[in-house]
């Protein structure tokens, strides 16, 4: 794994706090910053995914792995209290925890919606929230993984679009409120690749057929865009828009919306018949 130099001299003490580690782009975070020579802190909701990536760790000046519903407010106040037990400051805070999940809005369940917003949207604000001091003390680095839903709004994503919205828009008021402190802040709004964020999709078998395509046949994996995310976030980057994929939808919504109009126009006309 290639040497992450800008991000190493800019944060010699070296220690990250990786929610949602134990599979797809976060474990691929903790790999890269293991082979580094960092100190992890790493939370999933589920512990054996966490146990099982350790091994690919071994470079890793020390890990700490803690069992977590980033949705659950009170456990997330305990995981930063054990935290203070062993340090007072932490170089980057990776919120990458999130579910995906497709369905038209009439037909999307009020109690889907709500676990989206706890997941997505709430346990981005609790860890942002928690474990600010600890990135204040250190003048350390917070990166939100929000996506390219967030700006493009597609149909049949409604809940998955408002919550990478809400962290986008969460992340742009942290870059401007903490850059005075010494704190850097970068959102991620990448579009589909490999991973497995819609392993709990409880949607339309349609949408979530639709976004598993996608990701399929994506050229682009979770190792690609941790690299990517670490390196460019270290340069100051705040908005970093990957694949190439992403970049071609952000200039399309932003300077061609009719075209992005019309394309999502044909999307609802697909998913009608």
């Amino acid at each position: 794994m290639k040497e992450l130099k800008k991000l190493n001299k800019n944060y010699p003490n070296r220690t990250a706090f990786i929610t949602g580690a134990g599979s797809g782009l976060g474990a691929a975070f903790a790999k890269l910053l293991a082979a580094n020579r960092w100190t992890l802190h790493l939370v999933d909701i589920n512990l054996d995914l966490l146990e099982n990536i350790k091994p690919e760790l071994s470079n890793a000046v020390d890990i700490h792995i803690y069992q977590l519903d980033v949705s659950n407010k009170m456990a997330f106040e305990k995981v930063g209290e054990k935290l203070k037990r062993i340090t007072d400051g932490l170089d980057l805070l990776i919120n990458n925890a999130g579910i995906g999940d497709a369905e038209l809005f009439r037909e999307y369940k009020v109690d889907h919606w709500e676990r989206m917003i706890r997941i997505n949207l709430l346990g981005t604000y609790y860890g942002t929230h928690y474990l600010l001091p600890f990135i204040e003390n250190q003048k350390g680095m917070i990166i939100n993984i929000g996506s390219a839903a967030g700006f493009m709004n597609a149909p049949g994503m409604s809940a998955y679009n408002v919550t990478k919205a809400g962290v986008f828009a969460l992340a742009e008021t942290l870059f401007h409120e903490l850059k005075p402190k010494g704190v850097h802040v970068s959102v991620v709004t990448p579009t589909f690749f490999k991973t497995n964020i819609m392993s709990e999709a409880s949607g339309s078998e349609q949408f979530v057929h639709f976004a598993e395509k996608q990701m399929k046949y994506s050229t682009t994996n979770a190792d690609e865009m941790a690299q990517v995310i670490l390196e460019q976030s270290a340069t100051g980057k705040f908005h970093i828009i990957h694949p190439k994929e992403a970049r071609k939808a952000f200039f399309f919504k932003k300077w061609l919306p009719s075209l992005a109009a019309k394309q999502f126009g044909k999307m609802m006309e697909k998913f009608a018949k």
